[in-house]
């Protein structure tokens, strides 16, 4: 559990890469900051998707075809996006903070509620449809050198 979400959390940083550079770009371009925060959700979530069914979550969650699991992780990300624009509008507005802190601050404070619910639902893998993955020597426990 302690590996997915450190995985998870290095997908997230990407987002938020992702998620800065077109935020950013986009109040360049004088656009208003909730819509811009909501523009680039949309690619960092693609972003997160992507690498997450690839990476994070590679032997979860498969049972259902990709626009499905897509769907639900998009829905999940969408839940989360109210909060983060919930959150950004209040530390903007009653805080006094800057736009770029304060949509860092709000992606901080709600991605917590992404893992658990991506972990939870969207790669769910049911006890019988769980398939043990063969280890390779480079995955082995380090400390105890089980595999």
């Amino acid at each position: 559990m302690i590996k997915l979400l450190m995985k998870f959390a290095l997908v997230g940083l990407s987002g938020i890469a992702v998620n800065l550079t077109v935020y950013h770009l986009l109040l360049a371009l004088h656009i208003h900051y909730l819509a811009a925060a909501s523009a680039s959700f949309g690619f960092a979530v693609t972003n997160n998707f992507i690498w997450n069914y690839l990476w994070t979550f590679k032997d979860r969650g498969h049972h259902r075809s990709i626009p499905q699991t897509y769907s639900l992780f998009f829905m999940f990300s969408t839940m989360n996006l109210g909060l983060n624009l919930l959150v950004l509008h209040m530390l903007i507005h009653y805080l006094s903070f800057g736009e770029t802190t304060a949509q860092l601050s709000a992606i901080a404070l709600t991605s917590g509620l992404n893992f658990i619910f991506n972990h939870r639902i969207t790669f769910f893998e049911s006890k019988g449809t769980q398939v043990r993955r063969q280890r390779y020597p480079y995955e082995s426990d380090c400390h105890t050198h089980v595999q």
